[in-house]
């Protein structure tokens, strides 16, 4: 059976609608209903209409694909089996017109290409980087040996400006150079005639240079026509202090200070008396100022170093002390500058066990603080210095309560603390510095000294109310006023920031920061001892009460064993070796079983001894406490004679020196008379609606938390170390 067959075009157009037109015959191969031929056209049976209209239905059905095709499909248009033609930096047109985010995710074959791509280049990179570093190692070991070549030509040249500056061998000297012999001659000539102790009047700058020395003396010479020089100062370089001339050494005591005294005491702005200093300023700096931290920094010396030259550490603490006496002239009195200079002479002085005359130093300056020029300092600096003058004196007064007791701190009710310094100053840092040359090799560290120095303030203007309530100013001692002060104690250790509280030993907390917690729990077991010795308490509430003394006593030794371990106690400065007998005084008399107080006593008094090098008035202090283990029936340590050197030698004037009283403990009868007998009735109410107020703050959890017996088992190792 035959029939016509007809082919459909791809396409129509009105010459070819005619269906005599595209009449053609058909491939053997077709099949009747319309299947593809061998070319990939769809053929088609019956009459020109129909063959029209299938084709014009198919012809609208097939996929329309875009002119340009991605190589990578976008995400969208792979999940819809869609071609893309879109790339990376601009999306796909499907993507857009249907509003979606337009995501490229790499083919793997072609990320991991790239990745090894980049590890190689990245292996070449550093092996460039290796080779660089070798070199610049390389340079650097040739730059510190001929920095070392350079030190060593300086220290000529200083042994020669040292002695130019004074009559005796300047003509030979500048003989000498004339003749062009090298600074290593005559510097070798000069140690020969006799040796430089850097005790001179003069201290040369840096910047005046040996040329400017020589001409200077050459245009004096003409001038006196040969006579010598009749008008030294006015050739002579600006000096802050005529003890020393060795920069090495001012230099040295300056970063011994500010490194373990001024983190602790903070009396005044270091960077602003540094800037004053090198400018030759008086703003923030006077002579007075800088002989006082030098006499305070000779305490931290080793007698034993000898990096900073021959130097008799004794005659130079007597050296500055003298010349800071002299430059605190009456017309100075108001300086600002003077009244911090008299709070450093206190330290000083205090260290070389002069407690009574220590005393009026730091009395002066509490007076003088009352009435100074504070004008021309800024306002962060003399906030400083207020506080600073105020937490010493408060200090002070508590290590030695005696009849008649008043502090002398300006009362500063309505000021906030610290209210115009920045208490994290980004220029503030601390490396433990013990040497010259330390500060090229030690690690830096953010010091927060002025953070530690806000929260030290606010503890001690506690400490302050608590001393004032002891000393009969507020009347009866009633139990509202001691818990109302103990809950402010605990809130401010609450309070204090995670860098302050962090103070376990693996944490390694700076110095400063161990010994204001140090002070903090010396300052709430004096809050409560009184009380103890009242006689007054019995039953629980004694036992509550000899519980917190014991357990502030401890804590408090505990972190003095973390301040021996990381640091040693060779920088135990005297206020803090006050503190040490304290505690270890309270475990002694309340808790002589736990830890044993034989090890307590070895441990307090090795501590003394440490620092008993450079701070003399430990030695009397020592002695006081081996009394008082005796009194307690403390079986002491053999060798306790070797730690404390030559004990029951001091009689009664050192004792004095050392305390201004014949003991260290808080006289216990002008105290005691102050507090209400009926006190202990309303105790426990007290407590309950003071202390345990539900509506007191809570705490966060705290850094250092241990059971009582780890604790005691933390204590008894320590001590037994």
């Amino acid at each position: 059976m035959s029939s016509n067959r007809r082919i459909l075009p791809l396409q129509t157009s009105s010459s070819q609608s005619s269906p005599s037109n595209t009449q053609t015959e058909t491939s053997p191969g077709a099949g009747q209903n319309g299947m593809a031929n061998g070319y990939g056209m769809r053929v088609s049976s019956g009459t020109g209409e129909s063959g029209d209209s299938l084709g014009r239905e198919d012809a609208s059905r097939k996929r329309r694909t875009p002119g340009l095709v991605a190589a990578i499909a976008c995400t969208e248009c792979r999940r819809a089996r869609q071609k893309c033609d879109g790339r990376p930096s601009k999306g796909c047109t499907r993507c857009r017109v249907r509003k979606l985010e337009c995501h490229y995710e790499p083919h793997t074959k072609t990320h991991k290409e790239s990745l090894l791509k980049e590890i190689a280049s990245l292996r070449q990179d550093n092996t460039r980087l290796r080779q660089e570093n070798e070199k610049v190692e390389g340079t650097a070991h040739d730059l510190q040996h001929e920095n070392k070549g350079l030190l060593t030509l300086y220290e000529w040249q200083r042994t020669i400006l040292d002695t130019i500056g004074r009559n005796g061998h300047d003509r030979e000297i500048i003989e000498r150079l004339r003749a062009g012999e090298t600074t290593e001659s005559i510097a070798d000539w000069l140690c020969e005639q006799h040796p430089i102790k850097h005790t001179l009047h003069v201290v040369p700058d840096g910047s005046y240079g040996l040329v400017g020395i020589v001409d200077a003396f050459e245009e004096q010479l003409r001038q006196d026509d040969g006579q010598g020089r009749d008008k030294e100062a006015d050739t002579l370089p600006f000096a802050w202090t005529a003890v020393s001339s060795s920069q090495t050494l001012l230099g040295h005591l300056f970063d011994l200070y500010f490194t373990w005294v001024h983190p602790v005491h903070m009396l005044f702005s270091e960077r602003d008396f540094r800037a004053s200093y090198a400018h030759r300023d008086e703003t923030y700096c006077s002579s007075a100022l800088v002989n006082a931290i030098c006499a305070m920094a000779c305490h931290m010396m080793d007698p034993n170093d000898d990096t900073a030259g021959d130097v008799d550490v004794d005659k130079l603490t007597t050296g500055f002390m003298n010349q800071a006496r002299h430059e605190v002239k009456p017309q100075n009195y108001m300086h600002l500058t003077s009244v911090q200079a008299l709070a450093v002479m206190y330290l000083a002085d205090l260290s070389s066990g002069k407690a009574r005359s220590a005393t009026g130093y730091l009395r002066a300056s509490v007076e003088f603080l009352k009435a100074a020029e504070l004008g021309q300092q800024s306002a962060q600096a003399r906030e400083i210095s207020l506080w600073g003058i105020q937490t010493l004196n408060t200090y002070g007064v508590s290590s030695r309560i005696s009849q008649g007791s008043k502090l002398y701190a300006p009362e500063l009710p309505h000021m906030a603390k610290f209210r115009h310094v920045d208490l994290q100053s980004s220029h503030s840092i601390w490396q433990e510095y013990r040497s010259i040359g330390d500060q090229r090799y030690l690690p830096v560290r953010p010091s927060h000294a002025v953070l530690a120095a806000s929260h030290q303030a606010g503890l001690f203007r506690i400490i302050h109310e608590s001393l004032n309530l002891y000393c009969g100013l507020r009347g009866l001692i009633k139990a509202d006023a001691v818990l109302t002060l103990y809950r402010r104690y605990m809130d401010w250790e609450e309070d204090l920031p995670f860098i302050l509280k962090a103070i376990d030993e693996e944490a390694r907390p700076l110095p400063h920061i161990l010994l204001l917690h140090v002070q903090f729990h010396v300052a709430v077991l004096q809050h409560l001892t009184p009380l103890l010795q009242s006689n007054f308490f019995d039953g629980p509430n004694l036992q509550e009460l000899q519980r917190l003394v014991i357990k502030h006593a401890q804590d408090g030794i505990i972190v003095l064993e973390h301040l021996h371990q990381l640091y040693s106690g060779r920088f135990l400065m005297p206020l803090i070796s006050f503190c040490t007998i304290h505690l270890g005084d309270t475990l002694i008399r309340y808790s002589p079983d736990e830890p044993p107080a034989s090890n307590v006593v070895e441990f307090c008094l090795g501590l003394l001894q440490a620092a008993s090098i450079g701070f003399p008035i430990n030695g009397p202090l020592q002695e006081l406490f081996r009394r008082t283990a005796v009194e307690c029936g403390v079986t002491l340590p053999p060798n306790v004679e070797q730690i404390n050197g030559q004990l029951g030698n001091y009689g009664m004037d050192d004792i004095l020196d050392a305390c201004t009283r014949l003991d260290y403990k808080q006289p216990v009868d002008q105290t005691v008379r102050h507090i209400d007998e009926n006190m202990a009735d309303e105790w426990a109410s007290k407590w309950e609606q003071i202390v345990d107020s539900p509506d007191r703050p809570q705490s966060p959890q705290s850094t250092r938390k241990v059971s009582p017996s780890e604790k005691q088992l933390r204590i008894e190792s320590l001590l037994n170390q």
